[in-house]
């Protein structure tokens, strides 16, 4: 890790840059004024103004070994720094400064872009959330819209028409012995693994949250609207399957 600013960072990267277009060579000069920084390189006509950078971030970078900076014997009465990039300050900007890969993170909180969400959710359920997505009473009315859906989903695909079979009994008509999805699965372990999957989601969630008030943490109440968008993306994929 590198012990630099976001702007020592874009200072760098902006060197490096132009380095590599050969907008510059690697050895370089700052100079500064009253009226600011400098570049200069050897072929260049004249000092290149440099907005904004400050002698404390060359030598943040020359601190991190990302710039080798060589000191005239008696030093410089103008305040200029000869300048060499090294091997590491393209490792550097190459790696975005080793900064940790979080782009998991989008995937960990789905909910944070819903534009592969199931259309029924983001038309049912999210909506709900608007009026204060900090509100359990609100996630209350999401999740126990999420378990209708999930449930009208089983009915759907499984081609149950009677709309009183509801609960364990619609999950083994679709996912029983005989359920109207056997054919869809090759394996019978799989078959009583999809039929303990989705009723132990009805049993545990769905049940509950139709027979009272439950009131989840907005943390648990997105956890199960995106375990229901799983579950009927896996219906959806058997019915096309």
């Amino acid at each position: 890790m590198y012990n630099l600013t976001p702007s020592q960072q874009a200072l760098l990267r902006s060197i490096v840059e132009k380095v590599k277009t050969k907008q510059i060579p690697e050895e370089f000069t700052f100079a500064w004024d009253d009226r600011g920084a400098f570049l200069h390189y050897e072929g260049a006509e004249s000092f290149s103004p440099m907005p904004g950078v400050t002698k404390g971030a060359v030598d943040a970078l020359a601190a991190n070994h990302l710039l080798h900076i060589r000191t005239e014997p008696g030093g410089d009465p103008f305040g200029m720094k000869f300048c060499t990039l090294t091997g590491k300050a393209y490792e550097a900007v190459d790696s975005n400064f080793a900064a940790p890969d979080t782009s998991f993170v989008r995937h960990l909180t789905p909910l944070a872009d819903i534009t592969a969400f199931d259309a029924e959710l983001k038309g049912r359920c999210l909506p709900i959330l608007g009026a204060g997505a900090a509100d359990p009473k609100l996630w209350d009315s999401a999740v126990r819209t999420a378990g209708v859906i999930l449930e009208e989903r089983l009915r759907d695909v499984g081609m149950i028409t009677d709309p009183h079979v509801i609960g364990q009994d619609l999950v083994n008509k679709v996912f029983g012995k005989t359920g109207t999805l056997v054919g869809k699965l090759a394996r019978n372990a799989e078959r009583e693994s999809y039929r303990d999957l989705y009723a132990g989601v009805v049993g545990a969630f769905r049940n509950p949250s139709a027979h009272r008030l439950v009131d989840p943490t907005p943390h648990e109440g997105g956890a199960f609207i995106v375990f229901v968008n799983l579950l009927l993306k896996k219906l959806d994929d058997l019915r096309s399957g």
